[in-house]
């Protein structure tokens, strides 16, 4: 798949986990392909979410593709964890710390044949990526400050960093995806793909709705 092809992401932050084996299921059956897993130390965000098991469990329960997004500091140090319970990529952020560097952490990524993202603070311009952006499968530009859903859509904050990656990346004859996250409805969606964005994650929007298979196509439908 590549970058021209749009994506709904919804992400088990939203669901229900007193039953995430069934949610994941729900998750597939409504249509999605890939599943985004939002890992929080409650150090680098204000938040604790989960941890490997977590992805271990939820591989465990399909064959989508994993989306695994490491909202902790020392993501270096954990890396192997995550390997080994199942993502298939694994995005870090370039504000992290690390007890090696940024680069080197992608380089072990793909060492382990998984794909890699560097995700970017509402507050991080995209100058912060380009050391990188040859390295990498996919950013995310966080559309909201990372830690908690539910937030609006900081579009003035994030959209002209959007579309100055999507110009860096398509002037040098890059191919990584430009992912969004935070506060994307139907209404915010197509603001994010005017402006570069093919793969969009979607908690609150995705599996809040009852129907969440109609929630998903309204989703697609509105970026195209």
């Amino acid at each position: 798949m590549d970058h021209h092809t749009n994506l709904i992401l919804p992400s088990l932050l939203a669901s229900d986990w007193s039953n995430v084996g069934a949610e994941v299921k729900r998750a597939e059956e409504a249509g999605a392909k890939w599943l985004h897993l939002d890992v929080m130390d409650g150090n680098f965000v204000d938040n604790i979410s989960f941890g490997p098991q977590m992805v271990q469990v939820v591989r465990k329960q399909t064959r989508m593709y994993l989306d695994v997004h490491l909202m902790i500091h020392r993501p270096d140090h954990y890396l192997e964890r995550f390997i080994k319970a199942g993502a298939n990529n694994i995005t870090i952020h370039v504000e992290a710390r690390y007890d090696t560097s940024v680069a080197d952490t992608l380089k072990r990524i793909r060492a382990a044949g998984l794909q890699c993202g560097l995700a970017l603070h509402p507050d991080t311009p995209f100058e912060a990526a380009i050391p990188c952006a040859r390295d990498i499968d996919l950013l995310l530009i966080m559309t909201v400050v990372p830690g908690f859903g539910g937030q609006p859509f900081m579009e003035k904050e994030t959209m002209p960093k959007l579309a100055a990656a999507r110009d860096y990346r398509d002037a040098n004859g890059l191919g990584f995806h430009l992912e969004v996250d935070g506060g994307i409805y139907t209404t915010t969606a197509p603001i994010a793909r005017s402006n570069g964005a093919n793969l969009f994650v979607c908690g609150t929007s995705s599996f809040g709705p009852p129907d969440m298979k109609e929630a998903m196509r309204e989703l697609a439908e509105s970026v195209g």
